[in-house]
């Protein structure tokens, strides 16, 4: 997971003083005794108690000669979800747009490539374009960013090595989501990850936003809550229970009206996990096994129903108004821009696209299922995380190989470095949060959060319990065990085949 504490009591200091931040701070280089060919570039970050744990990358004492680096990405075809994490050609007064760029020439100097990306990829042409290049053998990519969703397709399919076996990658360094790569693996093997070397499983990761004013006039202090533990299933339904109010007077509950929450139908996925839900679970071996049907899970799912289902006027779900807007997301802000939901549940960066609202707002994250729950927990949206993963045809090509490794490692580390302090400067510093207390909320959103294979791989027929379980609580009916018995089989079919496929890649 991302190490947001330290970026973050740092960036507020410097705040305080009117400055900008970039933790970006490189130590001596050093020569290690069993890769005496390499330098290792050791970066220091200061936390506000003690040291963290050196990250490290190694870069090559001869540099590349100019060589193309090419990372391949959802493109400009993917409009606001295409990434912009690797490649600008210029500075800019944009703190993201110029954290990738420095981060961007720094590495270009250290290993003497060109860092380049395919503009026209996007998320649903990127499993091709890898089929493809490992048929023809061309090995024109040395990196792949894909979204989490279509990620096990491609492990399955042996177009990924396995990111242990990848020279100079260090998976247990925190530049790598510790709790992603914990719960995506099968068996120990782990073909892709995610963490700083991207910004875009931040702006994945699902929160709550609330509208300062209409909470004000309830006399609501809703930090507080969270900062209690008591922000929980409940106290969400009680806050929101009684919001909803037909404006329009048409007599129906429409894009027009005033509702306690406007979201998506992904709402329900946040609440689940919000809630530490699993569809399928992992033994001591790491091989996943289904376990949907328990009392835990239906006590969530009621609670989700509760909150969620049309009929109680608690939630707009923009979904239901297609008709309306194909765009439904923006049915939703509008709602929420308007001063007509107290709360909006959508990605961080929809968080951050409300700079043009008047009335203030604060972000949060999900609620917990009740008090008794340790932690918050949130998850990055599958189908928009991107997650690294380096193509099977370069595992006999050594330099190759060896370069996208060290490469991979210094963006993650670089990244941590110099990339997430911009992007906390930029989404804090505008309006993406307006106050010191919103500050607090990200480390809590991001540091903790969670999933399971039966929601990450949602290309996979073993996602087939998550889809139902959208369409049960759409229905407002909790038949949690009727639901499990239909699906078992075919879920387990594809769990089977896909922990056979990783052995076989063994």
């Amino acid at each position: 997971m991302k190490k947001v504490f330290s970026v973050l009591s740092l960036f507020l200091a410097v705040l305080t003083c009117g400055s900008v931040f970039f933790a970006c701070q490189s130590g001596t280089p050093v020569n290690t005794d069993s890769k005496d060919t390499k330098e290792v570039t050791t970066v220091d970050t200061v936390t506000e108690a003690e040291t963290e744990p050196e990250d490290t990358y190694y870069v090559p004492q001869m540099k590349y000669g100019g060589d193309e680096f090419v990372i391949l990405c959802p493109g400009k075809n993917d409009n606001e979800w295409e990434c912009k994490d690797f490649y600008t050609e210029e500075d800019s007064d944009d703190p993201v747009v110029s954290a990738v760029y420095k981060r961007k020439t720094l590495l270009e100097d250290k290993f003497g490539v060109n860092i380049t990306v395919i503009e026209d990829a996007t998320r649903g042409t990127i499993g091709n374009l890898v089929k493809k290049d490992i048929t023809s053998g061309d090995k024109e990519y040395d990196i792949v960013m894909q979204v989490m969703s279509n990620a096990y397709t491609l492990a399955q399919s042996g177009y990924l090595i396995n990111m242990d076996s990848i020279p100079y990658v260090d998976l247990k360094s925190d530049v790598w989501d510790q709790s992603y790569l914990q719960q995506s693996s099968i068996g120990g093997l782990n073909y892709f990850a995610t963490g700083e070397i991207t910004t875009m499983d931040n702006d994945a990761t699902w929160v709550m936003m609330f509208n300062k004013k209409l909470a004000n006039n309830l006399d609501l202090d809703i930090y507080s809550l969270v900062k209690e533990g008591k922000w929980t299933f409940d106290k969400l339904y009680e806050l929101a229970k009684d919001f909803y109010e037909d404006v329009n007077n048409d007599a129906k509950a429409d894009e027009k009206d005033k509702f306690g929450i406007a979201t998506t139908v992904d709402f329900i996925q946040g609440l689940f996990y919000a809630a530490d839900g699993r569809i399928i679970k992992k033994d001591n071996a790491d091989i996943p096994y289904l376990d949907f049907n328990n009392e835990r899970n239906s006590a969530i799912i009621d609670k989700i129903i509760s909150i969620y289902f049309a009929k109680n006027k608690v939630t707009f779900d923009c979904h239901d108004f297609a008709n309306v807007n194909p765009s439904v997301h923006l049915l939703a802000q509008a709602m929420f821009e308007e001063d007509r939901a107290l709360f909006y549940s959508e990605v961080m960066q929809c968080a951050i696209r409300l700079r043009e609202m008047e009335t203030d707002y604060g972000i949060i994250p999900c609620p917990k299922f009740d008090e008794s729950q340790k932690e918050y927990t949130t998850h990055s949206v599958a189908a928009v995380t991107l997650c690294a993963m380096i193509t099977a045809n370069l595992k006999n090509d050594t330099e190759k190989l060896e370069r996208a490794g060290m490469m991979m490692q210094a963006l993650a580390v670089e990244g941590k470095n110099i990339l997430t302090p911009a992007y906390y400067e930029k989404s804090l510093k505008t309006k993406g949060a307006r106050d010191a207390e919103s500050y607090d909320m990200l480390p809590i959103i991001f540091a903790n959060r969670t999933c399971d294979i039966g929601y990450m791989a949602e290309e996979n027929a073993v996602a087939g319990l998550y889809t139902a379980m959208r369409s049960m609580v759409k229905k407002g009916t909790n038949d949690i065990a009727s639901t499990t018995k239909k699906n078992t089989n075919r879920i387990n079919k594809a769990l089977t085949k896909l922990v056979e496929d990783f052995e076989k890649l063994k």
